[in-house]
């Protein structure tokens, strides 16, 4: 078992194939094969699941990964501790983001990283809450905004803010008759309007369907969609319904404003939380790149689009 093959094992994990693993390595494709091999029989366990689109881990390459990314973390530490004569922030760092958070958050924290610390390689990932909360467990993430609880297993956690949800609409004519004066909506008057929303794993579907069966509002729900993206042109394009964030709303001027309508008797929040795995210290480049998205975060609150939103 050696550095190599835990390198060439944890690019595949990330590229989720051999093929695309050797281009980024720029390593031929049988070597790195030839290596994965070796380590799969040393270690008398299958590692991948090779399939005709990439190769996805088993269960026992799920726990390998954070073994693999233990060993990597403190190899890279090794060297980054000798380099005197560089900067103490160096190495890389992997910070994953929902989606719904993406168009405000991803292109000032790499602009900020590559201007304030440039010793530090940033990869930014994108996906479901579920998503980054399994990748922060498996190591493949240093550390990760994720929507939930106070208490999440495995994972220490900071609440950053909590935000208020919104009904979205393409027009005013859509809205019409559904909001009071103060252009907000009662939860009663979401029964029958037809919906799209993120399937039943999305966290955002769990926050919306709790917080309205406590009031027996029940949804009519027409499609499920995970990316807010596609929810949002499924409302412009089939005058349908819903439920998002006001960041995610209206941070997005290019493809056409919707109308948002703020949820309330009750209203339907969300906490946003900062987190990274129990027991795995950030690394002191981490550090820094946690303190900068959380500076960011303070930035956008101040501009608004977390008009509701409360700080920690």
């Amino acid at each position: 078992m050696n550095f190599r093959q835990f390198s060439y094992f944890v690019a595949i994990a990330e590229h989720r194939s051999f093929l695309k693993a050797s281009q980024a390595l720029h390593i031929s494709q049988p070597s790195v094969s030839a290596q994965i091999k070796l380590l799969e029989e040393e270690i008398n366990v299958q590692l991948f699941e090779r399939r005709f689109d990439g190769a996805i881990l088993t269960p026992e390459g799920r726990d390998f990964l954070v073994h693999a990314h233990t060993v990597l973390d403190a190899v890279n530490a090794a060297r980054s501790g000798m380099r005197v004569h560089q900067s103490a922030e160096v190495g890389r760092v992997a910070v994953g983001i929902p989606g719904s958070l993406t168009p405000l958050l991803t292109v000032p924290l790499i602009e900020t990283v590559q201007r304030e610390l440039p010793n530090v390689q940033l990869r930014v990932v994108s996906g479901l809450s579920g998503h980054i909360s399994r990748w922060l467990l498996e190591g493949v993430i240093d550390f990760g905004l994720v929507y939930g609880n106070s208490t999440m297993a495995g994972l220490d956690v900071e609440k950053l803010l909590e935000e208020n949800l919104f009904l979205a609409a393409k027009d005013e004519a859509a809205v019409d008759g559904l909001v009071n004066a103060k252009g907000e909506i009662p939860a009663h008057k979401l029964t029958g309007l037809p919906l799209v929303l993120p399937g039943r794993e999305h966290g955002l579907r769990t926050v919306i369907e709790e917080a309205l069966s406590k009031v027996g509002v029940g949804l009519h729900v027409t499609a499920e969609l995970d990316a807010p993206e596609q929810l949002k042109e499924m409302v412009r394009r089939t005058g349908c319904y819903t439920i998002l964030s006001l960041a995610a709303v209206q941070n997005d001027p290019a493809n056409g404003a919707l109308i948002t309508s703020r949820i309330v008797k009750p209203t339907i929040d969300r906490v946003v939380l900062i987190a990274h795995t129990s027991g795995r210290p950030l690394s002191r480049a981490a550090r820094r790149v946690e303190d900068t998205l959380k500076a960011l975060l303070t930035e956008e609150l101040a501009k608004g689009w977390w008009k509701t939103a409360s700080g920690s």
